[in-house]
């Protein structure tokens, strides 16, 4: 069987014969511009993962370096911070021991040589220094008998601070502020007694000078005696006879 053309067909064919290299060469051409297009985005997108990598790993390395020295800067302040407070203990305790072999002292000054007209009884030492808070203050009181027949003197204590409140004025009761009631100042002492506490001064109170009386039956015949001992206050004061 023979096939049959249709001659309108081959005639336009053989007068256009060159278009159909044409349409081939066309999607060859459009075929090899899809393929360097997608080469090209996938190189893109590689170098762009590429510079992304580089950049999270600069990051981590910066977030490493930042976390060293974080970690660095803490153990050197931690360390810093122990040593400051080691150095205050330090120094705490050697005032501490100070403050104690003066103490000592005075005992056996007090002993030895006794001042009968002011009683048996006597006001020892007095420290008051700053606290662990701003307007915080400790006080140690250090009273001493020194008639060792004596089995023991009863005592009144006050301790008072002067100063000036709104341009006034006033008196504020030390031992009060402590916690000290009516019954806790007074006081049954045998050879010696201790008296310490910490206050807070009041708001707006300026404070100029502090005063410790001390009423004692340690007088001739168990006689009523009256001790009073005045410091300028500067917030960190010490008293020895």
């Amino acid at each position: 069987m023979k096939l049959r053309f249709n001659q309108v067909a081959v005639l336009w064919f053989r007068q256009h014969w060159w278009f159909v290299p044409a349409i081939l060469l066309a999607l060859l051409l459009g075929w090899g511009l899809g393929n360097w297009h997608l080469l090209q985005t996938q190189a893109q997108q590689s170098l762009a993962l590429q510079q992304q990598g580089l950049q999270l790993q600069q990051v981590d390395t910066a977030r490493a370096e930042a976390l060293r020295q974080r970690d660095f800067l803490s153990t050197e302040l931690a360390v810093e911070r122990n040593t400051n407070l080691l150095l205050q203990q330090d120094i705490k305790d050697h005032q501490q021991k100070l403050f104690d072999l003066k103490k000592e002292l005075a005992v056996y000054q007090k002993i030895v040589a006794p001042v009968p007209e002011s009683g048996t009884l006597v006001i020892d030492s007095f420290r008051l220094q700053q606290g662990s808070a701003v307007g915080r203050y400790q006080f140690s009181l250090l009273l001493i008998e020194q008639n060792k027949q004596k089995k023991q003197s009863r005592a009144q204590i006050e301790i008072k601070l002067k100063g000036k409140r709104k341009k006034k004025i006033v008196e504020v009761d030390v031992l009060k502020l402590a916690g000290f009631n009516t019954k806790a100042k007074r006081l049954l002492i045998k050879n010696f007694r201790a008296v310490e506490g910490d206050f807070v001064l009041p708001a707006g109170f300026t404070a100029e000078k502090l005063e410790i009386r001390l009423t004692s039956n340690s007088g001739q015949g168990e006689s009523t005696v009256l001790l009073k001992k005045e410091v300028a206050w500067d917030g960190q004061s010490e008293i020895l006879d």
